[in-house]
């Protein structure tokens, strides 16, 4: 197989359709299907079944897939690495973030390493964590900021601090603004939670139901912002973490830490096989001071 011929069946093997594959990659789908079907013909088995809820993956392609995505991982490392050795004057990062971090943490990252180093460029993205890791092992992202992140195979993970859960209410159910709140009053309200298939909303849902019976939510979000504009709809109260619970924008809401606290790790994530360039560190540097200094405040 050619390298396009990689490219392509990696795509559409990842994103199931021919029209998905053809935005990934940034050409048309006739050039996606013709590709596909030469890589075939030099292989000499099908790669896909045409059916008609979209292509499904031969045996041939799954037993293929394996080897051909380290192939594919080293092509997108060689492609990074040159843009990456172009802009080394400018020592050009690529963050992605969760969207609790990209509020404030984030930009006041950014504009610390700035003043440090005024000729460092960002391309910054905020994602969903399986998103994320996506991007991490395709080469696509320098750091991933994350919560509560799990063990994965290839990827580094450090330690960048701690914060904690926090319950967002609106203000006509609350007036008089308090500290904590008590998980049971949290609780015995109309609760807007977060999705238990992801890190941040499975440590949530194991913590409350060490303590508690019942957990029923009204509503399962995945994201914490989600979360927060229901609650300004008053569809009822939300747990998010702290970051997401202080951003501005919501004049109607409150926030509240739990009591007892919940507490949230703090994570950075990067490729073993893609070691921290400095000013990679020095970022991190940066990000774990704006933590400290937010925490304070």
């Amino acid at each position: 197989m050619r390298i396009r011929h990689i490219e392509i069946f990696h795509a559409v093997y990842r994103y199931k359709t021919i029209s998905a594959a053809a935005r990934k990659l940034k050409i048309s789908q006739p050039a996606v299907s013709k590709a596909l079907r030469r890589a075939e013909d030099q292989i000499g088995f099908s790669l896909f079944m045409r059916t008609g809820r979209g292509l499904v993956p031969t045996e041939q392609a799954h037993s293929l897939f394996d080897e051909v995505s380290k192939v594919y991982a080293g092509i997108a490392m060689v492609q990074r690495k040159s843009q990456d050795l172009k802009k080394t004057h400018s020592g050009q990062l690529k963050i992605s973030t969760v969207t609790g971090l990209s509020f404030e943490i984030l930009p006041r990252t950014v504009a610390r390493v700035r003043k440090l180093h005024p000729r460092t460029t960002f391309e910054l993205q905020t994602l969903h964590y399986g998103d994320l890791i996506s991007s991490l092992r395709e080469f696509d992202t320098h750091i991933g900021l994350v919560f509560e992140a799990p063990v994965h195979e290839g990827l580094a993970r450090k330690t960048m601090g701690h914060g904690e859960f926090a319950c967002v209410y609106h203000k006509r159910r609350l007036k008089a603004p308090i500290q904590r709140m008590p998980i049971e009053n949290i609780i015995a309200r109309d609760v807007i939670s977060l999705n238990p298939k992801g890190p941040l909303g499975a440590k949530l849902w194991d913590e409350i139901k060490d303590t508690h019976d019942i957990f029923e939510p009204v509503a399962i979000a995945e994201s914490c912002f989600v979360a927060k504009s229901l609650v300004a709809c008053d569809v009822g109260v939300a747990i998010v973490d702290e970051y997401t619970a202080s951003a501005p924008g919501f004049a109607e809401l409150g926030h509240a830490k739990l009591d007892p606290s919940i507490g949230i790790e703090i994570n950075a994530l990067y490729l073993e096989a893609r070691p921290l360039s400095n000013i990679a560190t020095v970022f991190l540097d940066a990000f774990k001071t704006e933590l400290k200094i937010w925490q304070s405040q």
